[in-house]
């Protein structure tokens, strides 16, 4: 008797450990990448508010936020400019009472991490062949992978930002090359971040166009025509170059890309509104 109850204490503790998956459905975590001035800080300012964004672009006066400087912004966005990797574990304690957390940009904090791991006060403006070698790297991508685990990890929406770089390869066959664009770090470290995000998206810019019904004899056709000016779009269908994911049901389509993407649209697209 004694036996049955020590075995029925112990299966009681391991549930009660236990959390429904179902549970981490409500928010999402978002790896966005794109050229500079492709609509990425503009996107994430559209999330949840209040928003903490944590700034680790390098340099002494970063300009991502001059895209939203409104005073609307300024009250729903609390935004820090960090100067070292432990302020970012610091910030990222303060989190609780934010909607939304976002990094600007994952680029900056491995730039900031290694710089750190060599103990330079700046990193050249042009990484060469041999700046640090494979175990530094090593420590770095490690260290990267501890902040923005502990990130990806809170409750609230994720928003990782980085800037766009060009894969070529595999590194296995010199004599296939399969170029691939994504987020602009270092292989390892996209490769563990790529599966750790729920969603990946790329911004940029294309020119504008409309529909216009063209008759031709008794036929009515359409086309799109250009027009003056530039859309900001979001990619988001599957793609044989740029890296997305979009985790939706089985046989729900995506659409290729978002037009003047917001939270909002991302959110349509993903619960199947879109």
């Amino acid at each position: 008797m004694p036996i049955v109850k020590k075995q029925s204490m112990k299966k009681k503790a391991a549930k009660s450990s236990m959390a429904s998956a179902w549970d981490y459905t409500d928010s999402i975590s978002l790896l966005l990448y794109g050229r500079s001035g492709t609509g990425k800080t503009t996107l994430w300012a559209t999330f949840p508010k209040p928003i903490l964004a944590i700034i680790c672009s390098g340099g002494i006066r970063p300009g991502e936020l001059k895209s939203i400087n409104t005073p609307e912004y300024r009250k729903t966005i609390k935004a820090w400019v960090v100067k070292e990797s432990t302020d970012v574990r610091d910030l990222l304690e303060t989190a609780g009472d934010f909607a939304t957390v976002v990094l600007d940009h994952g680029s900056g904090l491995q730039d900031l991490v290694l710089k750190e791991v060599l103990g330079l006060d700046e990193l050249p403006a042009q990484k060469s062949w041999g700046l640090a070698s494979q175990q530094q790297y090593g420590q770095c991508t490690q260290q990267c992978k501890e902040i923005m685990r502990a990130m990806l990890n809170l409750p609230q929406h994720r928003v990782i930002v980085a800037q766009e770089r060009s894969f070529e390869g595999d590194g296995n066959n010199q004599d296939v090359i399969a170029p691939c664009i994504g987020a602009a770090m270092t292989p390892s470290l996209v490769g563990w971040l790529n599966p750790a995000c729920d969603y990946i998206g790329e911004t940029f810019i294309r020119g504008k166009t409309i529909e216009k019904v063209i008759k031709s004899g008794k036929k009515t056709l359409r086309q799109r025509v250009r027009v003056k000016g530039v859309e900001y779009c979001l990619r988001t269908g599957p793609h044989d170059v740029f890296t997305t994911k979009f985790r939706v049901p089985r046989g729900r389509t995506l659409p290729e890309e978002i037009v003047d993407p917001s939270f909002e649209a991302v959110m349509e697209i993903i619960n199947g509104k879109g």
